[in-house]
């Protein structure tokens, strides 16, 4: 069952739908900024590597650019792996939180490793620890649980770390202190900023699908204006500008096209007989079995009552006759799907464009053959001029 059988679908639920893809969207936004931001990690390696010349022996600065690098390496290939599965919060959360935990204890690990050789390198490296983790937060802002992981990670390791160098580190105390006042500030005002990167991406998502609603709501109100509400064919508003086109065509370029004028025989017969709702079946079902003999870029319309027009782009009189003679042969070949099964016959008159001739002027021609066809006996096509002056 269709889900408008039960109405509209409550506003909240439409809200929460929305909040929940866009916390998907921005756990892919987030695995992709990271993938971009792990290409620069090797320039940070840089700048230690510059602060700690020499500082730090050469021998643990190459130890822990080596130890980051394998273990860049690796969420490199994580990340690669998740953008070619599909990023997806149920399927690669832990990943991504895993890749979070592994870079903030290898910068964490900068601790362990390079400092209490020098005061003042070690008050630079603190700098570049809480520099890398305020660059690292527009990465993580569309999925702050990683953000927490990253941060939770670096300060617990940079922590122990300090406190196993407590003798020969100044003032250990007051940076594991410090560390964790500003990244708890830090984690603070990523909080608010989150909430709303991802408020906007509801937002964004509301209004790509209000946009899409409406285009389809007018796409359905325009397919309305043109189409004969009985038997989805094209209406005679939709063909009289569709004539039009082709007549401009026509003088402009000397585009050539006919068209047939179809009157179902007795049609009255059926109204009378069997009444108004078998007669629609008719016109639905003679419809249907007229548009099965066409060719792609021909066009049916109702042009009114039990008549039909065919538009034949590109066809002189001679193909129109045998198209026309196609879907007279198909009509009186077999019962309509109709309740009751009925077999109707037509009238097809054929007219081709001529030169200096207006769309009135076709369609008289055209409705000239129909009366010939009729009172010639019915169930025939007939051309308002002989195909075989044809060119």
């Amino acid at each position: 069952m269709s889900q408008a059988a039960f109405g509209p679908v409550p506003a909240p639920v439409v809200a929460e739908s929305k909040h929940e893809e866009a916390k998907e969207l921005g756990f892919v936004q987030s695995v992709h900024a990271l993938r971009v931001t792990l290409r620069v990690t090797p320039a940070g390696w840089a700048l230690v590597a510059w602060l700690t010349r020499g500082l730090v022996p050469l021998s643990d600065v190459l130890l822990w650019i080596a130890f980051f690098a394998a273990f860049w390496l690796l969420n490199v290939l994580i990340l690669r792996g998740i953008e070619r599965a599909g990023s997806s919060i149920r399927l690669h959360r832990w990943h991504l939180m895993a890749v979070a935990l592994m870079d903030g204890i290898c910068w964490g690990l900068l601790v362990l490793l390079l400092m209490t050789h020098d005061r003042y390198l070690d008050s630079w490296l603190t700098v570049v620890l809480c520099g890398i983790a305020s660059i690292n937060l527009p990465t993580y802002i569309t999925y702050l649980p990683a953000f927490r992981m990253l941060v939770a990670s670096m300060w617990t390791t940079a922590s122990l770390s300090a406190l196993h160098h407590a003798q020969g580190m100044w003032a250990a105390p007051q940076f594991v202190a410090g560390l964790l006042l500003y990244f708890g500030f830090l984690l603070y005002t990523a909080r608010s900023i989150s909430s709303r990167v991802i408020d906007g991406l509801r937002l964004q998502l509301e209004n790509a699908t209000l946009a899409e609603d409406l285009k389809s709501t007018l796409r359905h109100v325009e397919l309305q204006a043109v189409t004969d509400a009985l038997t989805g064919q094209l209406n005679r508003r939709a063909l009289d500008v569709l004539l039009q086109r082709n007549v401009d065509d026509a003088e402009s370029r000397g585009f050539r096209f006919s068209i047939l004028m179809l009157d179902v025989d007795h049609f009255k017969r059926i109204n009378d007989t069997h009444g108004h709702p078998v007669g629609d079946q008719a016109l639905r079902a003679v419809a249907e079995r007229v548009t099965a003999q066409l060719r792609g870029g021909d066009s049916c319309a109702r042009y009114g009552g039990e008549e039909f027009v065919v538009l034949l782009p590109g066809t002189s009189i001679a193909q129109a006759c045998e198209i026309g003679e196609r879907i007279r042969a198909a009509l009186a070949s077999t019962a309509l799907s109709t309740t009751p099964p009925l077999v109707v016959t037509a009238s097809i008159g054929v007219a081709e464009y001529e030169p200096g001739l207006k769309v009135e002027g076709l369609l008289a021609a055209a409705d000239a053959a129909v009366y010939e066809a009729k009172h010639s006996g019915r169930n025939q096509v007939r051309s308002s001029r002989p195909p075989a002056a044809d060119n």
